[in-house]
Parts: structure tokens; sequence; C-alpha cells
């Protein structure tokens, strides 16, 4: 080991100086990048020295990354190829590897040389010590090409410079690992704010609809009362009231001995109320079909497409496909009312010549798709112009309701598509 000579009073002043400087502008940055330059500059002006690096350690402890280097221009591309160095026994690592400073007069010469990567100035003379954080190394720093040999002091100088860089270069990191964690809260905050306004808009428009809906589906029970009210009027009544002065006739007819006309009034009145029957029937059914509860959801998909037929003159076809299965009622009278106002629409708006209700069983999906041929129309324009069309709201709403999903498939001129599709647990 070289000896020190000894220093004088103003040299050991003026290093003590030197230190509290150091330690005051290292205390003044944040930026990790300036921590590195300034500790460095320090280091080769306190030591003479040519040129040095600052090397912190690789997560996993195998490399040293040079973060710093001063005292010779690096080309672009020799930082990029040879700024990490693999933590093996050398001159170098050594100082890392076994937490200590190492000292070597002349590189070139030392037996724990292994060579220097291309464009790297030649090291003679050679100081490093480690960068400690409760005595573990993070890293190091390295000076070389003083014009003498590094000597004890220079060594116990720059241990002691190391000690604060650490610290810095340790706060350094903290700072960016704080500002990265703060923009990345800032940026979920953004977000999160951005989706609580979206799902605030959605919950208001779908307040909106629902409301509408609400009052669509009053309005629309009140005008389906007035209706069964009417034809009640009407069609029962006024065959109620024909049954009733037959009966009257007949009695007076038996009075008067009068058989055979007797008979012809009750086989009249039999008549009309075999009429009130099936207006009664009728009217039933459309309140709730009992070929629904009685055979399943395909023959009264069928029986009421026969009818629609028969009303509108659109032909209309049900296919089915799979293996049918029973669903719960409420299903199964969901599935059936979205049928009926997916057809009525197609009745009144689509001026389609064909009509097409398909149903598909499979094992984990139940799909009801009701197609028409007709002039399709703009979905986006009838679902914001709520003006008098809240049955397509209505239909989503319903199928949702029981768990299901209803999409409408359009373009104006190219028919349309109401596809419903319900999971099956």
């Amino acid at each position: 080991m070289i000896s020190s000579p000894l220093i004088t009073y103003s040299e050991q002043r003026e290093r003590l100086q030197s230190l509290y400087d150091l330690a005051l502008e290292l205390m003044a940055l944040r930026d990790l990048p300036a921590v590195l330059d300034t500790a460095l500059r320090h280091c080769l002006a306190l030591t003479e020295s040519q040129f040095g690096f600052i090397g912190l350690n690789s997560k996993n402890n195998k490399l040293l990354d040079l973060v710093a280097i001063r005292g010779f221009q690096a080309a672009k591309d020799f930082y990029d190829n040879a700024h990490l160095i693999p933590l093996r026994p050398n001159v170098f690592a050594r100082v890392v590897l076994e937490n200590k400073p190492i000292r070597s007069s002349d590189v070139m010469t030392d037996p724990h040389r292994v060579g220097q990567p291309r464009g790297h100035p030649t090291v003679h003379a050679f100081l490093g010590v480690p960068l400690r954080i409760r005595e573990e190394p993070i890293g190091m720093i390295g000076v070389a090409n003083r014009p003498g040999p590094y000597e004890d002091d220079h060594e116990h100088l720059l241990m002691t410079y190391a000690a604060q860089v650490a610290i810095a270069i340790h706060n350094a990191q903290l700072n960016e690992e704080l500002a990265i964690a703060k923009a990345e809260l800032e940026r979920k905050v953004v977000e999160r704010t951005e989706e609580l306004r979206e799902a605030k808009d959605a919950l208001a428009q779908k307040a909106d609809h629902l409301q509408r809906l609400l009052t669509e589906t009053v309005t629309v029970q009140e005008r389906e009362r007035q209706r069964i009210s009417q034809d009640l009027h009407d069609g029962l009544n006024q065959l109620l009231v024909g049954a009733m002065l037959e009966l009257k006739s007949g009695r007076e007819r038996l009075r008067n001995d009068d058989l055979n006309s007797a008979a012809a009034s009750l086989q009249q009145v039999g008549e009309i109320l075999h009429q009130v029957e099936g207006e009664l029937r009728q009217t039933i059914y459309d309140l709730r079909p009992p070929v629904l509860d009685a055979l399943g959801l395909v023959p009264s998909l069928g029986r009421y497409a026969e009818q629609f037929t028969a009303r509108s003159n659109i032909a209309c076809q049900v296919l089915s496909e799979g293996e049918p299965y029973r669903l719960v009622p409420e299903v199964e009278i969901g599935l059936y009312r979205i049928m009926q106002e997916a057809l009525q629409n197609v009745g009144v708006h689509s001026g389609a010549r064909r009509a097409t209700v398909a149903v598909n069983f499979a094992s984990d999906l139940l799909t009801l798709i009701v197609a028409d041929d007709g002039c399709g129309f703009d979905e986006a324009g009838v679902l914001s112009s709520g003006d008098g069309h809240f049955g397509l709201l209505g239909m989503r709403e319903r199928a949702e309701s029981f768990g299901g999903k209803l999409v409408f498939k359009t373009r104006p001129g190219q028919g349309a598509r109401v596809e419903v599709w319900v999971p099956i647990p």
C-alpha cells in the first residue's frame, strides 16, 4: 500500500469546504441525472482525476449500469453498447462484489484486468469506492488517471464523498419513484373521473329513458284497457243484448204455444252465446295465450304468426332449431311479448312482404330473431327522437329484465332484425 504524505492544514480545510459545498449542492437537487453529474464533477476535482464514472447495480445485482460518465466524450453508440458491465471479478466490479475500495496504480498491468470496450480511453491509475445504503452496496464511484497514484487520503476522502452521494442518489431515486407514482395516480384519477362522468351521464340517460318508458307503458296500458272495454261493449255487449231479446221472444212464443218459433229463438240464442264464447276466448288469449302455458314457446309463436299473416297479409314463418325446452314463465311470456311488439312494428312501419321468426335452442343460450324484408330504419335516430318509438326501448328493457340482451340490426332500405339472446343456466 502506498503511504499518504502529510496534508497541510489549508489543504484539510479546503477538502472540508469541498465536502460541505458538495453536501449543500446535493441537498438542493431532486433530479437523478443532476445529482450524478454534480457528484462526479466534485469527485474528479477533489482527486485531481482525468475522468470517472458512477455505476449503479441492476435490479438483479448481476450488472453494473454506468449511469454517469465525465472526463471524456463518449460516442452515443459506445454508451448504448458498453454501459452495462457484468458484475464479475475484475478491477472495477470488485468494488461492488467485495464492498470495499479498490485501488490500482496501473490498470493496464493489473492482474484483475479483463480488457475494456472499444472507444474507452486507456486507464492507468484507478480508485473505486462503493456506494452504500445501510452498508449494502448499490453501486460505485470510479475515478482514474490522476497525475500520480491514488493514496490513502484520496480513498478516505472519496469514501466520505460516496456516503453523501449514495444518500443523494437514493433520495433522487425515491423522488423519481414518487413522481412516477404521482403521475400514475393522477392519470388513474383522470380516467376514473371520466369513467364516473360517463357513468353518471349514462345513468341519467337511462333514468330518462325509464321515466319516458314508464309514462308510455302507463299510456299503453290505459289504451289497452280502453280497447278491451270498447271490444266488450261493441262485441260482447251487443251479442248479449241480442241473446236477451231472443230469450224474451222465445218466452212469448211459448206462452202462445208456438213451439216451432220458440225452438228457433232458442237456437238463435245458442248461436249468439257461441259467438260470445269465441269473443271471450280471443280476449283471454290476447291477455295471455293459454297455448304458451300448455305447449310452450314455439307453438304459441306459430299461432300468433298465423294470426299476424291473416291480419296483415304479410307472410310470416316460424323456424325452430335445436331441441325445444321450457323456460320459466316470466322468460317465455317476455319473449312472446317481444315477438308481438316486433311483428306489430313490421305490420305498421316496415312495408315488408315477408317476415321470419326464428328460435334457436342451444344448451347454454336461447336466441330469438324476428326479421323482415321491409324498409328498415335508422336505429340511432329512432331511439334518440323519443317520438312514439318507445316500443323499441320497451323490448330492450323487457329483455334485460329477465337477464337477456336485445339488439337491433337494420339500415334504411335493407330490412330489420331484432335479436334476443337469453343465457341458459
